[in-house]
């Protein structure tokens, strides 16, 4: 198997910087109620992601963790960001993540954690990272 999926979890890592924004915005003016659970939810995906790309098995049950913790956060920070706080540059975003998420799948299944998937997916990773400031901008 390639080992180049040690990056991703650098690129995962970004998010921290989205949660010191969260926690800056936190200390300077009142948050939405549900964006405590999203700034949650980001750390959340941070741990099961490392546990993840550490050593990613296809199908392991961290596998499928990640997975259901991943789409669960996306859903919930899409949905927030269309009802509460939409600008339309974020539909450019879902599209990116819609895109690469595809793109990354149709490689994983042609060849698991090959150098496309891979970089398909680290670009999911930084869609991600860049799409979910549009939940704690004011």
């Amino acid at each position: 198997m390639n080992t180049n999926h040690h990056y991703l979890r650098f690129t995962i890592q970004l998010l921290f910087f989205t949660l010191y924004y969260f926690l800056y915005n936190m200390s300077r003016k009142k948050l939405h109620p549900i964006e405590y659970l999203l700034a949650f939810l980001l750390l959340l995906v941070m741990i099961c992601s490392q546990l993840f790309w550490n050593n990613p098995i296809k199908g392991s049950i961290i596998h499928k963790i990640d997975a259901l913790v991943a789409k669960s956060t996306i859903v919930c920070f899409v949905s927030y960001v269309i009802f509460y706080k939409f600008k339309l540059s974020f539909l450019v975003c879902i599209l990116a993540l819609v895109l690469s998420f595809c793109v990354s799948h149709y490689f994983a299944m042609k060849e698991w954690c090959c150098n496309e998937h891979l970089f398909c997916h680290g670009c999911l990773h930084l869609i991600s990272f860049f799409s979910t400031f549009y939940a704690f901008i004011p």
